[in-house]
């Protein structure tokens, strides 16, 4: 899909609505951010990642803007916004209405699509170009010896049971979380490589 005049980018569809249908980019659209870098506590929300999320698509005329309140607003399935294995908690978040070409998938929306806890439980497209990118199909690699770039991608979604994590989408094909501070640091050993995958609206 081109995103612009001058700029094609490469999508799934997450959901089809009719009149319009809903995509995520097939890799990463940011890489090596926190969900939430200032403290651990997911209240806030993903307010680190999601304006690096909105200036890398700023220019992505193409889509259309949505406007959205974090945890109230229904895409798919429901608007809850902290979850578990056990089920989900309605909306705890700090964050106001957004307006934005691009935003971040939920956990409603991977489990929808039949993602679980268990390893490769997510439809192959969802993983793929993560782990060490190049060697997937990507074009971003940074040649660290601990862990690649490409770990997984934040989802939108606190985790209820944990006040300091949010779930990602992991390379092995399932869905984890993992702390909202943890960000690529070159002299860690044991960092998170997580970024972001835009998720767009266009008309049909």
């Amino acid at each position: 899909y081109a995103v612009n005049d001058s700029t094609t980018k490469y999508f799934h569809v997450l959901h089809d609505d009719g009149e319009t249908m809903t995509l995520q980019q097939r890799e990463n659209t940011v890489y090596n951010t926190a969900w939430y870098s200032s403290s651990n506590d997911n209240s806030n929300g993903p307010t680190t990642i999601l304006p690096a999320l909105e200036s890398a698509t700023s220019g992505w005329t193409n889509v259309n803007n949505q406007t959205y309140t974090m945890g109230t607003t229904t895409f798919k399935t429901n608007a809850y916004t902290g979850c578990t294995s056990r089920g989900c908690t309605a909306n705890k978040y700090t964050l106001g209405q957004r307006t934005a070409k691009a935003r971040m998938i939920t956990m409603q929306e991977a489990l929808a699509l039949g993602c679980t806890e268990n390893d490769k439980s997510c439809p192959n497209w969802m993983n793929n170009y993560l782990n060490n990118s190049t060697s997937y199909g990507g074009t971003v690699d940074d040649g660290h010896p601990h862990a690649p770039d490409n770990q997984g991608y934040w989802t939108m979604s606190a985790y209820s049971s944990n006040a300091s994590n949010a779930w990602y989408v992991n390379n092995s094909g399932n869905v984890r979380d993992y702390n909202v501070y943890s960000y690529y640091n070159s002299s860690d050993t044991d960092c998170s490589f997580n970024g972001v995958r835009a998720v767009v609206v266009v008309y049909k």
